[in-house]
C-alpha cells in the first residue's frame, strides 16, 4: 500500500509540473538554460522514443521522473501512437519555454517540439530541470 501512495504523489507532482507549463504559456527560457542543450537532449529523447528505448528515457530523468512509469507501463502509453503515425521523418516546429516555481523558486527549461510521422505528427512537450534531468516527457 505504501508503494501506491508514493507513486500517487509522484504522479500528482508530474502533473503539478506539467500543469505549470501548460498554463504559464511560452514564458521564454530562463537563462540558466541553454537553447542548443535543450534542443539537443529532447532531439535524443524522442529518438529512444522513436526507437521505443523507453528505459533510456527514463535514464535521462530526475528520480522523481523514474519513479513514475515502469518501461512497460510507458511503452503502453507511448507504442499505440508509434503505430497509428508510423515512421518518423523530421522535426516540423520547435518552441522553447521556461518556468520558474514561484514557491520553490525551482527553475525549469523546456520545448515543445512536432514530430513529423509517415501518417501524422506527435507533439512533444519535454523539460528538464536545472542539472538538465528529463521531468517532462509528454506526447500528443
Amino acid at each position: 500500500m505504501r508503494t501506491k501512495k508514493k507513486r500517487i504523489v509522484v504522479i500528482t507532482v508530474f502533473y503539478m509540473v506539467m500543469l505549470t507549463f501548460a498554463a504559464c504559456g511560452a514564458q521564454p527560457l530562463p537563462e540558466q538554460f541553454e537553447e542548443d542543450t535543450i534542443r539537443e537532449l529532447a532531439e535524443q529523447a524522442i529518438a529512444f522514443f522513436n526507437e521505443q528505448d523507453y528505459q533510456s528515457i527514463l535514464d535521462m530523468g530526475s528520480a522523481e521522473f523514474q519513479e513514475l512509469l515502469t518501461v512497460d507501463e510507458f511503452a503502453n502509453q507511448c507504442d499505440p501512437y508509434l503505430d497509428k503515425n508510423g515512421t518518423f521523418k523530421e522535426i516540423s516546429k520547435t518552441i522553447f519555454l521556461g518556468n520558474v516555481d514561484k514557491e520553490t523558486q525551482a527553475v525549469y527549461g523546456g520545448v515543445v517540439m512536432v514530430g513529423s510521422y509517415e501518417r501524422g505528427t506527435i507533439q512533444f512537450t519535454i523539460a528538464f530541470d536545472e542539472d538538465m534531468e528529463l521531468i517532462q516527457f509528454v506526447i500528443r
